[in-house]
């Protein structure tokens, strides 16, 4: 595999593992449908009633047995899980949660994953799994560049950028940029100045398994991809493998967790399908996937 490899995190690996499943055995069985270069390194979320979970809420039923088959589904492929533990309101009474122990004890293969938010939790986490890979979240709502610079001289694997200073000539002046992730389609408006207070509701509640939703409503949810295409934010594909991989990017998010998967897919076809195949894949994937 090429130096030049542009390492894709793809989003709620629960709900979307045949999606992420078909996109990589199609990228292996049919390579020059796809741009060169172009890799499922890990996808991330969370299973459902993880009290540490954060960024969005997730509840259903899940079993151990579900858990684990999804586990070796990635794990068959060689695609890491991540986890997005990053629940800022974690506190240390909730380190002791069975169903997150147990999980991460599932999971618990080298190069696993974990966002980390909280410092308690990302300590815990440290000392009781040091195998997984410790991840530094956007959550943290980081927009000043020597906090950035701090936090990449830490012992994080990758350090996830706010979108917002995606597109700002300072970030293609910092070091590490082999080791910085940017969100290339956040669905957040640029500059949203509701961000952390948004997580903090996320957090409290996850940590109360509640879907009661805010006082307020993110009108941005309700966009489709080809809208997100219009914030300053949004990193094309020109871009990235033009710009960004020129100057030492190689990590890219997509957004899009517990949103409908027609969004996810025209994300994820524009990112690594051929403009020229994607009707033909469309077709494929509601056929095969949707059984449409």
């Amino acid at each position: 595999m090429s130096s030049d490899v542009l390492n894709f995190y793809l989003p709620d690996f629960y709900t979307n593992v045949n999606l992420f499943c078909f996109f990589h055995d199609m990228q292996q069985s049919a390579p020059s449908c796809f741009y060169d270069d172009v890799k499922i390194t890990s996808a991330y979320g969370s299973f459902p009633n993880c009290i540490w979970n954060g960024g969005r809420v997730i509840l259903d039923r899940v079993s151990k047995d579900m858990i684990e088959a999804v586990l070796k589904q990635y794990r068959d492929r060689g695609i890491k899980v991540r986890f997005t533990f990053t629940n800022p309101l974690i506190e240390e009474k909730h380190l002791a949660d069975h169903f997150c122990n147990m999980v991460m004890e599932l999971a618990d293969h080298v190069g696993n994953e974990v966002l980390v938010n909280a410092p308690v939790l990302e300590q815990y986490i440290r000392e009781k799994y040091p195998d997984y890979a410790l991840i530094s979240s956007t959550t943290k709502c980081l927009n000043d560049f020597e906090r950035i610079k701090e936090e990449l001289e830490k012992d994080y694997s990758l350090v996830v950028l706010d979108s917002a200073l995606n597109n700002t000539p300072e970030i293609f002046a910092m070091d590490h940029r082999d080791r910085v992730e940017l969100i290339v389609n956040h669905y957040c408006a640029d500059n949203c100045p509701r961000r952390k207070m948004h997580y903090n509701v996320i957090g409290k509640a996850q940590l109360e398994y509640s879907n009661t939703p805010p006082d307020w409503q993110c009108n941005n949810v309700n966009r489709e991809f080809f809208r997100v295409m219009e914030n300053r934010s949004f990193i094309s594909t020109e871009l990235m493998f033009g710009k960004y991989r020129e100057a030492g990017f190689r990590h890219f998010k997509l957004d899009g967790r517990g949103f409908p998967a027609h969004r996810l897919i025209a994300a994820m076809l524009y990112y690594f399908v051929k403009p020229q195949w994607h009707d033909q894949f469309w077709q494929i994937i509601l056929r095969e996937i949707y059984k449409i």
